[in-house]
């Protein structure tokens, strides 16, 4: 079959794991033979990052980047709702190529012109957030709390950004009705979603590559791991004050990237936590899969709704367990492993630390997890017979 994906983001000009998967999936189609064609846009990347990324060959996809004067179709995609150059562009491909499916993924700053059919093709939208229904895409109310209202307006002030107002009219809402069905990483999302949308759509847990056969030591033992943005909404400050606070025999390493990244490391150094709490910063990809697989466990403490994030499938492909918040579709991932690893608040995660042994999880059934639930094969089997469903 013929792919159109269109995503804001796409490696390497990308910052989350929605553009990470989107290549995933991208690359395993066009491993199987079927003609994948990625619209995405490196306007929004340079709206986000000043610095350029490394280029990479990819010679299976075919990429069309869209790269205006003064990233001009971002701007106009998150202020107005739609680009005309993305639009234009979008049109083109689509009368180019003949697409049997158009997926679209995050396209918060493409514009949700694109959302309208162009042709006799299967239209499909992953959610890899709460973007159709919140400005901000994490559904958190001023950026704290989970939002239970629709003081979307005064929330977007509060953070000082501009209101969409463009999410009000009736064509945003037509755009929508044009999507055939919608695929949720996981059933929290997908519940959201349909609170305030009316459409068809399943769920779908993303999946990762199976890690390479031989995985050398990461130079580090009897360690509990967090890895992923330094962010507030992520829990990290609260893991931190935990191994403060708590006697925990074994060290925490911290892996990732963000703005919270100067203010961990001096909380580590002002509080004399260097032998306790290892902070590595960024690491690149076979570092993490070394760490993931030496580690006792990873563990998420997200204060908000997480999706079905990259990073716990990953860890139970090496066969590690993952310790985890209630939060989102967290729960949906650890809970195939064990039900006690999810916890409701900070005195059940002090607990678990404390008398958590990872002899009590055998890695060959955490792996067998993933192969059944978060495989490539199983996602793609799924995937397709869905599109032929339709």
């Amino acid at each position: 079959m013929r792919f159109i994906f269109t995503t804001t983001f796409y490696p390497p000009y990308h910052l989350g794991g929605d553009a990470v998967h989107v290549k995933y999936l991208a690359d395993e189609l066009a491993r199987l033979g079927h003609e994948v064609h990625v619209l995405h846009s490196i306007d929004a990347y340079q709206l986000k990052r000043k610095s350029a990324p490394k280029e990479e060959i990819d010679n299976k996809v075919h990429l069309y980047p869209i790269h205006t004067p003064f990233n001009l179709s971002a701007y106009t995609a998150y202020f107005s709702g739609k680009s005309r150059s993305t639009t234009r562009k979008f049109r083109a491909i689509v009368e180019e190529i003949e697409p049997d499916v158009v997926h679209h993924h995050n396209i918060s700053l493409l514009g949700y012109d694109i959302l309208k059919k162009q042709g006799q093709y299967s239209n499909l939208y992953t959610a890899h957030d709460y973007w159709l229904i919140c400005q901000e895409n994490n559904l958190l109310k001023n950026g704290k709390e989970i939002c239970v209202s629709n003081s979307c307006f005064s929330c977007s002030l509060r953070q000082l950004k501009p209101p969409q107002i463009w999410r009000k009219r009736r064509e945003f809402a037509n755009a929508i009705a044009n999507v055939d069905f919608l695929i949720s990483p996981s059933n929290y999302v997908k519940n959201k979603i349909f609170e305030k949308v009316s459409i068809n759509g399943i769920t779908l847990s993303n999946f990762v590559p199976r890690p390479q056969v031989e995985i050398t030591s990461s130079g580090f033992s009897d360690f509990f791991l967090y890895a992923g943005v330094l962010e507030k909404h992520k829990g990290i400050l609260d893991l931190l004050e935990l191994f403060r606070n708590t006697k925990i025999s074994s060290k925490l390493l911290i892996a990732g990237n963000g703005s919270l990244r100067s203010h961990i490391a001096e909380y580590v150094r002002k509080n004399c936590l260097e032998n306790r709490i290892i902070f590595l910063g960024w690491v690149e990809g076979s570092m993490l899969t070394r760490l993931l697989s030496d580690a006792t466990a990873l563990v998420m403490p997200s204060k908000w709704e997480e999706n079905n994030p990259l990073i716990a499938l990953e860890a139970l492909s090496v066969g590690t367990p993952v310790i985890g918040s209630n939060k989102g579709g967290l729960p949906e991932i650890i809970n195939k492993v064990d039900t006690k690893l999810v916890f409701n608040q900070l005195n059940e995660l002090k607990g678990l630390l404390q008398g958590f042994s990872r002899k009590g999880f055998s890695s060959k059934k955490i792996k067998s997890v993933y192969e059944e639930n978060f495989s490539p094969e199983v996602y793609v089997h799924k995937y397709i017979n869905a599109i032929k469903k339709m």
